[in-house]
C-alpha cells in the first residue's frame, strides 16, 4: 500500500502511463486481442462469444444474466455472442422449469468439444504470456492480482 501524506499528494500529478487502473486496462486489453486473434481465425468466434463460451464450459447451465454478470459483458453484448453461439449449434437454450421467464444455457456436444480445444489454446497462451516470468514472480503476480481484485471489489 502506498502511504503518502498530504505534501506528497500537493505535488502529484496524474501521469497515465503510470497510472495502475490504466496500465492494468491495457495489459487486459493486449492480452485479450492477443489471444482472440488466435481463436478467432480457426473458430470465427469475437471476444463476447468466447466469454459465454468459456463461462459455460466451466458451470452449466446458466441464464444469459448469470453470464453477463460473471463476465463483464452488458445484456446485449451476451444476447447478440448467444445468437451467433446457438446458430453454430454451440449451445442451445432451455426453459427453466422453477422460473418460466428465463432459459438456460448449455454448450452442445459441437460446442463442449470448441470449448475443450480453446481451453488447450487459452492455456497455451498463458504459457507464452507467463514465460516472461519466472515461477517465483508469477506466484507473486497471483497473489497481488488477487489482492488487488479483492480490494477493487470492495470500493465498487
Amino acid at each position: 500500500m502506498l502511504l503518502r501524506d498530504e505534501e506528497d499528494d500537493a505535488k502529484r500529478d496524474l501521469i497515465l502511463d503510470q497510472y495502475l487502473p490504466y496500465r492494468m486496462a491495457v495489459i487486459a486489453h493486449l492480452m485479450s486481442e492477443g489471444f482472440s486473434k488466435r481463436y478467432s481465425k480457426e473458430f470465427d468466434m469475437n471476444i463476447g462469444e468466447w466469454r459465454v463460451m468459456v463461462n459455460l464450459g466451466h458451470v452449466e447451465p446458466q441464464s444469459a444474466h448469470e453470464i453477463g454478470s460473471h463476465s463483464h459483458l452488458d445484456k446485449v453484448q451476451v444476447s447478440r455472442a448467444v445468437a451467433r453461439l446457438e446458430k453454430k449449434d454451440w449451445i442451445q437454450r432451455e426453459g427453466d422449469t422453477l422460473d418460466r421467464r428465463r432459459s438456460l444455457l448449455t454448450l452442445t456436444v459441437q460446442g463442449r468439444s470448441v470449448f475443450d480445444q480453446l481451453g488447450k489454446m487459452a492455456l497455451d497462451f498463458e504459457d507464452d504470456v507467463g514465460a516472461s516470468l519466472n515461477s517465483e514472480e508469477y506466484a507473486q503476480l497471483d497473489r497481488i492480482l488477487k489482492k488487488l481484485c479483492k480490494r477493487a471489489e470492495s470500493l465498487v
